[in-house]
C-alpha cells in the first residue's frame, strides 16, 4: 500500500470520527498496515491473539518477518 493510500484512509477515518461513526473509523484505521516494529511489540506484550482478534493489517510485518512470524 502506498503512502498516498495510507493517508487517504487516515483522512477518511478522521472524517468518519468527526461524524460520530467511531466503529467505522476504527475499521478504516485497521486497514492501514501496522509498522513491523509495532506489530512485533504488540505480539510480545499483548500476544498474537490481540493482533488476530482486532484484525490489524499485518502485511508489512509478514513481509519483514515472514508469513509465520505471528505463530512463532
Amino acid at each position: 500500500m502506498t503512502l498516498h493510500e495510507n493517508l487517504e484512509l487516515g483522512v477518511k477515518a478522521i472524517e468518519l470520527e468527526e461524524q460520530g461513526k467511531l466503529e467505522e473509523a476504527e475499521k478504516i484505521r485497521q486497514q492501514i498496515p501496522m509498522p513491523p516494529y509495532l506489530a512485533k511489540f504488540a505480539k510480545e506484550h499483548l500476544g498474537p491473539d490481540f493482533l488476530i482478534k482486532y484484525g490489524w493489517n499485518l502485511t508489512e510485518a509478514e513481509a519483514e518477518y515472514g508469513p509465520d512470524w505471528l505463530n512463532q
